[in-house]
């Protein structure tokens, strides 16, 4: 196998500013709502940019917008840089169930998905949908998203691997061939489906549950839609005005480092092609 010299932190979180600075501009001229999320928004508030010990952004959009940038992508109409591509479920491009705007010039380098998964660094893309609400309705959807999620990943990972370790990985070997024969773009978009069942122009209550945090997403429209500029990096990106309602759910008291400890890295590592 080719040995390539993999990016350092540094060089990676300036690979994943430029990303940020690109999509921001194509968000401007198209009129599209987004905002930072997660650990992105965090390192926005409490660091002025990226966690000092990561290097990915990610962002969230409305589902309308994130159904309208879909569109003018697969219609030509999003002008996008060179060597740069939006994918998705929906051409065939991505099976997941949110967008990824990646640099075809950076390969990524994953240690549990395949090889025909996503080959490009990329900053991920989450919609924001309309949330039921009662909680009953609430919990059940999310705890369909939280198995459909699991799926789906297990169908594009690489065989004899897990988080959960060498049993986990075995049981997963097991179910792995099913889980590909069905086919993980089929799961992409019946996930996605399931994930924006309640309108969200009709809804109150909204939420990324589509992510890692699920049920903590879930929050008032009305608090989510304000909307600021915040300084990333130099850069300034949008973020929810009302930030401090948002983190506080995900993390707590967000203002507060973790211990040493926990101060590690969770991206994939990359390299120029």
């Amino acid at each position: 196998m080719e040995k390539h010299e993999l990016l350092s932190l540094q060089e990676m979180q300036q690979v994943y500013l430029e990303l940020l600075e690109e999509f921001d501009r194509i968000c401007q001229e198209n009129d599209l709502r987004y905002d930072l999320a997660g650990g992105s928004l965090l390192g926005a508030v409490r660091h002025g940019g990226f966690i000092p010990w990561d290097d990915d952004i990610d962002v969230c959009m409305p589902r309308p917008d994130y159904e309208r940038m879909l569109r003018l992508k697969l219609e030509g109409k999003l002008r996008l840089p060179q060597k740069r591509d939006l994918i998705c479920d929906r051409d065939d491009t991505f099976a997941r169930h949110f967008g990824r705007y990646v640099r075809q010039d950076v390969k990524r380098v994953a240690d549990m998905a395949e090889d025909s998964d996503c080959p490009y660094i990329g900053m991920d893309i989450f919609p924001v949908d309309g949330l039921p609400k009662g909680n009953l309705r609430f919990k059940w959807q999310c705890w369909r998203v939280r198995q459909l999620r699991r799926f789906l990943l297990t169908s594009v990972e690489k065989r004899g691997t897990s988080r959960r370790g060498a049993l986990a990985s075995r049981i997963k070997d097991l179910y792995r061939p099913i889980l590909k024969k069905i086919g993980p773009f089929r799961i992409a978009r019946h996930l996605d489906k399931v994930c924006s069942r309640v309108d969200f122009d009709k809804a109150e209550l909204v939420g990324a549950i589509t992510g890692m945090y699920g049920r903590k997403e879930r929050w008032p429209k009305a608090d989510m839609l304000p909307r600021t500029r915040l300084d990333f990096q130099g850069l300034q990106a949008s973020a929810y005005k009302n930030y401090h309602i948002y983190l506080s759910n995900l993390y707590g008291d967000y203002m507060k480092l973790p211990p040493e400890d926990k101060q590690i890295p969770h991206c994939d590592s990359g390299y120029r092609v």
